[in-house]
């Protein structure tokens, strides 16, 4: 029996976080049972019968109740192509697990091909906004990592995200998108119609599929992106948001970054230098390529191959 739907009404329940899923996870294994056998058991039943804690049992019992919409929610899934992936799959990032532990995402849903979880990346990001300047060294850092097979890691926004992934596949590499919403929402951009290729794209979203997008996600997600990134590489940043955030999360993760320094800074790269002097942000300068200035990408496709 497939159980997968019983993991997402569980992810769902009020109070249960990602730490409690993987005591679940172990318990069961333990008790060598599936979560669908003690679905249908009562609070007091889970409890006392397999001595699991009161929060925990609770949270079990209750599935049963939100079921018939997630079984709704999980066919369309199915029917879309969409693959769901529990934090216990083969097919989940272990990178993830090593570098966030208790506080993964413990669902993936995934559009495209799930194998490039498993492939060194390195993440490009840029304000959505990002200048013409902005463009280029944003297109040139994706077009370097697809020539060195590294997979480019990014949003899904306007500006630097589609860029670098429309870099990537232009270039003949892979790319991976993470979605600061559910992926019912999912709708393709034109920039990546023309290149869209689902066997060296993956889309990605951390969240229950008809969630709506907000800034807290988006937050999330920068987080998530850092975590599965060998190298974040941030392109313009303001000097707060978004971009910003993702770079405290590769500090604070420790995740090598690095980041553009200008002779003169664009308007919407006003956070990069404070990147760089507070966050130990590693300046990368140009360098010219086939008579076209590039970003110098060497120490970022080394901290991937070889960090």
């Amino acid at each position: 029996m497939n159980n997968t739907k019983y993991w997402i009404a569980l992810e769902q329940m009020h109070g249960i976080g990602p730490a409690n899923l993987m005591e679940i996870s172990e318990s069961l294994k333990e008790l060598d049972l599936s979560v669908s056998d003690l679905c249908e058991l009562s609070a007091d039943e889970i409890e006392k019968e397999f001595r699991l804690p009161e929060k925990i049992a609770e949270a079990l019992a209750g599935v049963s109740q939100s079921l018939p919409k997630i079984e709704e929610d999980y066919f369309k899934l199915l029917e879309s192509g969409i693959e769901v992936i529990p934090f216990f799959s083969d097919l989940y990032p272990r990178r993830l697990r090593d570098i966030l532990g208790h506080a993964i995402p413990p669902i993936l849903y995934a559009f495209g091909n799930t194998r490039l979880l498993q492939q060194k990346g390195v993440a490009v990001l840029g304000d959505k906004d990002v200048s013409e300047r902005g463009e280029m060294i944003t297109f040139g850092a994706a077009r370097e990592l697809a020539i060195h097979d590294i997979v480019v890691i990014s949003g899904y926004a306007r500006g630097a995200d589609l860029i670098a992934h429309r870099s990537a596949l232009v270039n003949n590499g892979c790319t991976v998108a993470f979605v600061p919403y559910g992926i019912f929402h999912l709708t393709v951009p034109d920039i990546l119609r023309d290149v869209m290729n689902p066997d060296r794209m993956l889309i990605v979203s951390p969240f229950y599929p008809s969630r709506e997008a907000n800034k807290y996600n988006a937050f999330i997600r920068n987080k998530i992106i850092c975590a599965l990134s060998c190298a974040v590489f941030i392109v313009e940043a303001p000097p707060e948001g978004g971009i910003f955030e993702a770079a405290k999360s590769a500090h604070n993760l420790n995740i090598p970054l690095f980041i553009t320094e200008y002779g003169e800074y664009p308007k919407n790269a006003g956070g990069n230098k404070k990147i760089m002097d507070e966050l130990d942000g590693i300046p990368v300068l140009g360098r010219m390529v086939n008579e076209m200035l590039a970003p110098n990408m060497d120490r970022i496709i080394g901290a991937a191959k070889f960090g």
